[in-house]
């Protein structure tokens, strides 16, 4: 048998310091990358949902006009809970017409109907949105023909 050689024997098999530093640098940043992914991930899916929490308050308030709110000129507020308020102003909304034939009524009205919700946001912002849409009703002649 051969004797071996003493730095041979020295000589191990493993990783030196500065690879297992620049592999820990390299892991660390891969991790701070993918945390920062799911850090916005998250933020993104919390926007998301009170938006749609918003947006299906809004449509609730809206279908509530012409039911249990009245489609006539006036303004109307309160508050979903603690955190949200809202305020809907109704008012009469008149279609430019150009035609050359004169016409003493309408078949409809038209109501503009413009809700506006107020919250505060998880980031202690003060929030809010409109929402605005037309509402058709048919004229009451009967009632205008005797207020007349």
């Amino acid at each position: 048998m051969r004797p071996q050689n003493i730095n041979s024997i020295n000589r191990s098999h493993g990783f030196t310091l500065i690879e297992i530093i620049a592999s820990f640098t390299i892991l660390a940043m891969t991790f701070m990358v993918v945390l920062e992914i799911l850090s916005n991930s998250s933020t993104n899916t919390i926007k998301s949902s009170e938006r749609t929490q918003i947006s299906l308050l809004a449509q609730s308030k809206m279908d509530e006009v012409g039911l249990l709110i009245p489609v006539e000129e006036g303004s109307h507020s309160g508050s979903f809970d603690d955190d949200i308020s809202w305020d809907l102003m109704i008012q009469a909304y008149d279609v430019p017409y150009e035609g050359n034939v004169e016409m003493d009524f309408a078949p409809v009205e038209l109501f503009k109907v413009v809700l506006t919700l107020t919250w505060q946001d998880g980031y202690d912002k003060r929030r809010s949105v409109d929402f605005v849409t037309l509402k058709a009703m048919t004229p009451n002649y009967e009632a205008m023909g005797s207020a007349r």
